[in-house]
């Protein structure tokens, strides 16, 4: 038991000694592309349906209807998102900039409640996304998502 304790240390001791400034950059920068710049307010729970529908678009036999139904689906939800997504962006460093420069909280709340407003947009978008995909395939393609 103690030798494991004494490697986990020693490996653990080791990685944090030979990271490097830019592999210390590198996960920033992947942080900043994935979910810790999402606009959503639920992260990691709900999937990404039209995502899946695009990935999996021969395969699940879609009907004409179908595709024209979906594809406007997605249009819809990644054109609202997209246009909070640079509002969040700004907002977010806003009070990140004042926060370390020593703003008083209370002077920040405004601007994160707009940030939670704009959060809450994006993912009620999200929402109506899930549901109409849901709605607009049939029983087989939903369980071929799944998958």
């Amino acid at each position: 038991m103690i030798k494991t304790v004494l490697i986990l240390l020693t490996a653990s001791s080791f990685a944090l000694a030979t990271q490097t400034p830019q592999s210390m950059g590198m996960q920033q920068k992947m942080m900043k592309r994935g979910k810790a710049n999402a606009p959503f307010l639920i992260m990691g729970k709900m999937p990404h349906m039209t995502k899946q529908v695009i990935m999996h678009w021969d395969d699940l036999k879609l009907s004409k209807d179908q595709k024209e139904k979906l594809t406007k689906i997605r249009q819809e939800t990644m054109g609202a998102v997209k246009s909070l997504k640079p509002q969040i962006v700004k907002l977010e460093n806003e009070i990140a900039k004042a926060t370390l420069s020593g703003a008083k909280p209370e002077t920040l709340k405004e601007k994160v409640d707009q940030v939670a407003k704009l959060k809450a947009q994006a993912t009620m978008a999200h929402i109506k996304c899930i549901y109409n995909t849901k709605n607009t395939l049939n029983k087989e393609q939903l369980e071929l998502l799944k998958k």
